[in-house]
This record gives structure tokens, sequence and C-alpha cells, in this order.
């Protein structure tokens, strides 16, 4: 498949990134009807109906986000590259989460967990800062593997992580700055309902 650029189509490259941002949205408004109509009680079947939808519908996602960076960035249609970043954003989210039930790894994340002393939005930050990286990074090195080209794609896969991490790290600050917190859903400074996590 010729991947050589071409006139991009468009000079904003990340608008590409609303499929990425309807994922979960999209995600919940499927599972949410489909749980409650057929009536399914916690256990396997519910844990494997939701990763199964969730999975689906962020290599969906992946896939459109891959083909519509791929346009504006001047690329010529690669299925390959586009499958390949569905099947990365797929596993790194619904899959990471999968994976730590899997290998019971709570051995460490516990530990880790334990240096934040309880402290909800900090724990949270913890988790989820190096889970963004890994997204972002896996999915860097899926679309770089798609171009067949190796040496593009471990460039990705540094910066993705790094740029996964930091911003996440980034946002989470700034929203401290502002009154906000993980858990609150509204500025600290207001009043907030009763919250097991503080």
């Amino acid at each position: 498949m010729d991947t050589t650029l071409n006139t991009p189509k468009s000079q904003h490259p990340f608008l590409a990134g609303f499929w990425l941002i309807i994922a979960i949205p999209v995600t919940m408004m499927i599972l949410f009807p489909i749980l409650d109509i057929l009536k399914i009680p916690d256990g396997d079947l519910k844990d494997r109906i939701s990763f199964s939808i969730m999975f689906a519908v962020h290599f969906g996602a992946g896939y459109l986000w891959a083909r519509s960076l791929g346009r504006r960035s001047g690329l010529s249609d690669n299925r390959m590259m586009n499958a390949l970043a569905g099947l990365a954003v797929s596993l790194s989210m619904a899959g990471v989460e999968f994976g730590v039930i899997l290998f019971d790894l709570d051995h460490i994340i516990d530990p880790w967990l334990a240096l934040f002393n309880g402290v909800g939005n900090l724990e949270f930050g913890a988790l989820f800062a190096p889970w963004t990286g890994l997204v972002c990074g896996i999915t860097g090195f899926a679309l770089g593997i798609g171009l067949k080209n190796l040496k593009l794609g471990l460039k990705l896969l540094a910066l993705g992580f790094a740029t996964g991490f930091l911003i996440y790290l980034a946002i989470m600050f700034t929203m401290q700055l502002l009154g906000f917190k993980v858990y609150s859903g509204r500025a600290v400074m207001l009043p907030t309902p009763s919250c097991p996590f503080g």
C-alpha cells in the first residue's frame, strides 16, 4: 500500500481526535441499555459483555481516528495502519484493565498506591497518568508498524507515552488549581454531597 505523502486535505489534524473522544460515551450509550434490558446481574457474564462492547467500540474509534489522521496528514489510505491503530486503542483501553485482572497485579498496584496515603485524587492520577501514556504510546507504535516503519513506531511509542503521561498530569494539576478534584464533580469550595473518597 502506498504510504507516500500527498497534499493534506485539511489543516486541522486535531479534529481526527474526535473519534477517540466519543469512544467512551458511545460505549456507555450501547452498554447501559443492553444491561438494563437484559437484566444481567453482576458477575462474569456482565464483565464479558462489557469488555466485548468496550473493545469493539474502541476498535472502531481507533480505526476511524487513524484513517482521519492519515487523510489529514496527506497519506494514502492504509487499512493496515488503520486496523492496527484500532487494535492498539482497544487493547490498551480495555486490555490494560483486563490484564490487571488476568495477571493479578494487585501486589504491584497496592504498594504503589499506598505511597499516596489514601488521597483519592492522587491515587487516581498515579494509576491513570501511566495508563494514558501507555494508550498513547502503544497506539503511536501501531501507527509506525502500520506504515512499516519500525524506527518511526519506536519514536512514536516513546513520544506518545511521554506526551500522554505529562498532559494527563498537567490537566489534573490545572483542575486542582481551579478547585476541582477527582471524585467530587464540582469545585471543592462548593457544597459537595457526601462521598466515600472525600
